[in-house]
């Protein structure tokens, strides 16, 4: 069975080790959080499809690849010009740049896949290549041999 899968980086072996030094070399309230928009994965007999929410994000701001099976999706949410005379006591919308890698299937062709932008979801229709697609075998009944016909 063939599925596409998300893209997950090898681990960082010196990832504990960074974290307990970190706090002594940053000030408090400095660390960026990086936006990472959310996706859901589908999949039908002929295809399967990735639904990602981009909120806020405009067509030209998102980039589609392929390359090495791997479909990455990239792009920026720019914050908004806002009002120097408004005193903001909290933001909490996440702003920047964000990257999302998902693994294909073998033969998949890019060429083949369809993207579409609506209300801030972006939809990626993948199709199936023919050898994975799943095919129907049809049963044969078993005839009678020439059976005595009555006359």
């Amino acid at each position: 069975m063939t599925y596409l899968t998300l893209h997950r980086p090898a681990v960082n072996p010196f990832k504990f080790y960074n974290s307990l030094f970190t706090p002594f070399f940053e000030r408090p309230g400095t660390q960026e959080y990086k936006w990472r928009p959310s996706a859901d994965i589908s999949e039908t007999d002929d295809s399967f499809e990735v639904r990602t929410e981009l909120p806020g994000v405009t067509k030209d701001d998102v980039h589609i690849s392929v390359k090495d099976d791997l479909l990455t999706i990239k792009g920026e949410k720019r914050q908004e010009k806002t009002d120097d005379s408004k005193d903001y006591r909290r933001v909490e919308r996440c702003y920047g740049s964000f990257e999302r890698r998902f693994t294909l299937p073998p033969k998949v062709e890019a060429d083949s896949i369809k993207a579409e932008f609506k209300d801030g979801v972006l939809t990626l229709s993948i199709p199936k290549p023919e050898e994975v697609k799943p095919k129907e075998i049809p049963i044969v009944a078993e005839s009678t041999v020439d059976a005595p016909q009555e006359s």
